[in-house]
Parts: structure tokens; sequence; C-alpha cells
């Protein structure tokens, strides 16, 4: 008899084991995963580590410029200038660029909360408020006057001027209006001289080019105290002290003379303070459309949204405006909402939406003075940006009207800059 073959012990892993092993490795790879990108894991911890580092560096940051306000406050001065009331200090190197340098005047201070990005304000020890209009010292703004003036020739003047037409030459529209003087025979101030006139010209011009920009009023000239109800001697000066600030009532009823004499007397500290040359204005406009606060067709084509016209539905809530719907005959509290076509005068800076980069009532409200000179016989002064009563596609902010010199009127006010 044969003996039984014995049967050859199987060699390898069994299906069960092989199972068993991917299980396994699968467990372990998931706490693996888990670990390192779960909740808790590890590349959690480093970004929950980088946001730490980042948030210290911000906080670091603002500490030390809580600690340089506190400084300020308690020295009652800022660098580049004097100063500094509840909410004030100086410029700091953020306030800057390679392109724009704003300035502080004798007497002013910033603003706390406002910047180059949003608006930059600063304001005299009145509380009267100017916001930094950037006009960038570029090649691209100067193609002929260059970036090197040093000596400022009537050519070089000449040139700035020219090449500042050409940067904002889509509001100009091709005018013919011009920023040269023109006599005011009937009026007893003795600003509008030939040689006054041509000196404050160069003045602005040389402070915008070097410093990149200038300071218009944050809201339309007003007074706080009373409203000029109608026209007074068109030969002095008005008596009522203007203010730059917000619900004030408009400061109008005033000739462009009057209203460079009183923009002229302005605490200005170590700058000039006067009406706005048609440049300015029109580096205003060129400002805003820049910085992308209103579009082009906006400030040239259609202002109805932006500003206080009568085809401009609105509702504002600011308890301290004032609106009046009798030409500035009577006054009465806000709130109050527009809910059809209708003339409505507001007291300055009365809603954010006329507001532009910090910039309130560029367009409507009511129409302001300047010291372009037209090309309109008997008509020499134009007064720019419409007014409530008319509508915003007639009157946008880029508006030009032609006006006679002794013009005195409730739809007529001014704007100040500083350069």
């Amino acid at each position: 008899m044969k003996p039984k073959k014995q049967k050859e012990k199987q060699k390898g892993i069994t299906l069960i084991a092989l199972v068993v092993t991917i299980v396994v490795l699968l467990i372990l790879a998931g706490v693996s995963i888990s670990l390192v990108l779960g909740n808790n894991g590890l590349i959690s911890k480093a970004k929950d580590a980088r946001n730490a580092y980042e948030q210290g560096a911000v906080n670091d940051e603002t500490g030390m410029n809580n600690l340089y306000d506190e400084i300020e406050s308690i020295l009652g001065e800022n660098p580049g200038g004097t100063g500094g009331g509840s909410g004030s200090g100086g410029l700091s190197p953020e306030d800057s660029t390679a392109y724009t340098t704003p300035y502080l005047p004798t007497g002013f201070s910033k603003v706390t909360g406002t910047s180059l990005s949003t608006g930059l304000v600063i304001e005299d020890g009145s509380g009267n408020q100017y916001v930094w209009v950037e006009v960038p010292k570029t090649a691209d703004v100067y193609p002929k006057a260059g970036l090197a003036i040093t000596s400022f020739t009537a050519d070089e003047y000449e040139a700035i001027e020219t090449d500042l037409h050409t940067y904002t030459s889509v509001y100009r529209n091709n005018t013919s209006y011009t920023d040269t003087y023109d006599p005011d025979t009937n009026n007893a101030s003795n600003w509008f001289t030939e040689t006054t006139y041509n000196e404050a010209k160069k003045n602005m011009l040389k402070s915008v080019y070097q410093n990149g920009g200038f300071y218009v009023g944050r809201y339309e000239t007003g007074i706080e105290a009373s409203y000029r109800p109608a026209a007074g001697d068109t030969t002095q000066t008005p008596t009522e002290t203007p203010v730059i600030k917000a619900n004030a009532y408009p400061y109008n009823y005033v000739t462009r003379t009057q209203a460079q004499t009183l923009a002229n007397n302005m605490p200005s500290g170590d700058k000039t303070s006067s009406l706005m040359f048609g440049v300015q204005w029109d580096l205003v406009l060129k400002y805003l459309e820049t910085k992308n606060a209103a579009r082009q067709s906006e400030l040239k084509a259609d202002s109805t949204t932006i500003g206080n016209y009568t085809n401009n539905l609105w509702n504002i809530r600011n308890t301290a405006a004032r609106y009046s719907t009798d030409n500035g005959a009577s006054w009465t509290l806000c709130p109050y909402e527009k809910t059809a076509s209708a003339g409505v005068l507001l007291t300055t800076g009365a809603d954010a939406s006329f507001g532009l980069m910090n910039i309130y009532d560029i367009a409507g409200n009511v129409n302001e003075w300047t010291l372009e000179k037209t090309s309109v016989t008997g008509y020499p002064c134009a007064f720019r940006g419409g007014h409530y009563s008319n509508y915003g596609s007639i009157s946008p902010a880029s508006y030009r009207v032609a006006s006679d010199i002794t013009v005195s009127s409730y739809y007529i006010g001014f704007r100040v800059t500083l350069y």
C-alpha cells in the first residue's frame, strides 16, 4: 500500500490577510491625512500661526499709530503744521506717494480716519474742511513740461497749463473759456487786478506741479447762523462769516468778485485761499474719475444720480440737514423724502449720496463761481456744477455757464481752494 502524500504547505498571503492589511493601511492613511489637513491639523495650525503673526503686526502698527496720536494730542502739534483738535492729527508717510505729496498749511490738521484712498481731509482751527485732489506728477500728465522744472519761466508755466488742459480735455470739451483776467469796474474790491490774478494763477500752477495736487473745500461754502434771503450791496463784501462745514446754509447772493474776496480771506495758514480756476475744476472731475468715484458719463453727461437736482428723487435722514422748497425763503429740518421732480435747496453736505471721495455737491445744489473767463461778450464770468432747479442731464458737474459780472442770485454760491 502506497503511503499518502502530505499536502504541501501553501506559502504567501491569504485573501483575508490582504484585505485586513489594506483596511489597516487605509485607517492609517486617514489618520495621517486628518493630522495634516484636519481642522486641527498641521496645515491648519500653520495657517493659524501665520494669521496670528500678521494680526500681531497689524496690532503693533495700530498701537504705534495710537501712541503717535496720543503724543500729538498732548503736545498740541503735528509735523508740518499746528493744531490737532479732537479727532485730528498730523500727516504720516502713508499720506503721500511718489506722485502726490499733500501738505499741512500752518494751523491745519488731518481729520482722523481719512486717507488718500477714500479722500484725505484736513481742517483749520475753526473746523473748516478741505479735501486733497490728486494731480499725479508723472510723465503721462506732463509730457510737454516734463518733471524737472525748477526755474518756472513763462514758457514753463504755459507748458504746465497746456499739459493740465490736455489731461482734463474730456471735461473741457473744446471750450473756448480760459483762465485769464477780466476786470470788475463795478466792485470796490482791489483783489481783481491783472497783476494779482496772474500771480495767483502762477502760484496755483506751481503748487499743483510741485506737490502733485491741491486742496478743495469739502463742502460748498456756507453760513452757519442764518440764510442770506436776498442780494445785498453788490459793490461791498458781505459781512457774514463763511464756513466750509456740513449742514450750513449755502453762501449765495454774491457776485463773482465778492465770492473771490470772501474766499481769499478764509484762514489758509502759509498757503493761498481762493476761488477755483477753471482748470482746477476740471482737475477735480478728473480726480473723481481716476479714483472711480464716478464714471466719466456721470460727471460730463448726466449727474442726476450724484447731485441734488430737480429730477433726483432722494430720502434724506440726516436730522441736522435742512431743506427749502421756496428758494430759501424758509427752511425745515430733515428728514425729508422727495418723491417727485421738484426744486429743493439743501444745506451743505446734506446726504452721503451727494459725496464723492469726501467732496460734496460738486454736482447740483448751487452753481459755483470760478475764476475762469468766458468767450461770451458781456458775460465774462463762469460758474460750474449745475443747481437744484435744473436737471442733471442739462447741467452736469462739468457744466459751464456764462454770466454777467454783477449777477448775484439765490442759485449761485462758491467753493474755496487752498494751494
